[in-house]
């Protein structure tokens, strides 16, 4: 326990803020991406091709979030806000699934807590 009192406090700048916000993005987008392919490969029967590409984008997907200043724990709480955000998304986008009020409400809730979870000063 000691050992996380010796770690210094963040100071988040709008710098800061916006590139930990787009690593969150980005490891969404990849996770999802990566995940879709091998969806795309068990579900609907394509290329072996797709699952092997996905598996890279999901390996890269775990590397993405070690760049973010804060804990392991932490990362992930705030990233999983993030994620449920980005699939919404995606499902709108890529799927073409209009999102109904309550992944909207639900949307919303996590984008909160994730804020909360990551950005609030200690």
């Amino acid at each position: 326990m000691k050992e996380l009192e010796s770690i210094p406090p963040i100071e988040y700048s709008i710098t800061l803020i916006l590139s930990t916000f787009g690593l969150f993005v980005l490891a969404a987008f990849l996770e999802i991406g990566g995940g879709y392919l091998v969806w795309k490969w068990l579900r609907e029967k394509k290329t072996i091709v797709l699952a092997i590409v996905g598996g890279v984008i999901l390996f890269i997907y775990g590397i993405v979030p070690t760049l973010q200043p804060s804990n392991f724990g932490r990362v992930y709480a705030a990233y999983g806000g993030i994620f449920v955000i980005v699939a919404i998304v995606w499902g709108l986008m890529i799927d073409k699934k209009r999102p109904d009020r309550y992944e909207i409400i639900g949307g919303i809730i996590v984008l909160i807590g994730a804020t909360t979870i990551f950005y609030t000063p200690r």
